[in-house]
């Protein structure tokens, strides 16, 4: 990942440190293009966070209104992040075991129709 990219996100970011004030990937976005005046996506900058907080960045996220990033979060915050996401991640895992059954039935009828 560029360092640039990476460092402008960062320096964005950062002054967001609570859940009561976050920012999102297209506040973020609209913000690197006034700074840097280099186009970037909003899919560009969730790699790029997503690539920072792999590197121990302590971003974190929320889907709750009004949703987005911020810099370490409040008290808690940073473990609500986590039953959030873990939370996702589960269900997640529900449907895709879910696919994988309905694919088998799937396979199975057309086996007995034939």
């Amino acid at each position: 990942m560029n360092s640039q990219i990476e460092s402008t996100i960062i320096d964005i970011i950062r002054p967001y440190t609570t859940f009561a004030r976050p920012i999102n990937q297209y506040n973020i976005t609209d913000d690197y293009i006034r700074r840097r005046g280099e186009h970037i996506t909003p899919r560009t900058v969730r790699k790029v966070i997503e690539s920072l907080i792999e590197q121990g960045y302590p971003i974190i996220s929320t889907s709750c209104e009004p949703g987005g990033y911020c810099w370490h979060g409040a008290e808690g915050e940073a473990l609500a992040c986590y039953r959030q996401l873990r939370r996702k991640a589960i269900k997640e895992m529900i449907r895709a075991r879910w696919t994988l059954r309905n694919s088998r039935r799937g396979q199975l009828s057309l086996l007995e129709v034939s």
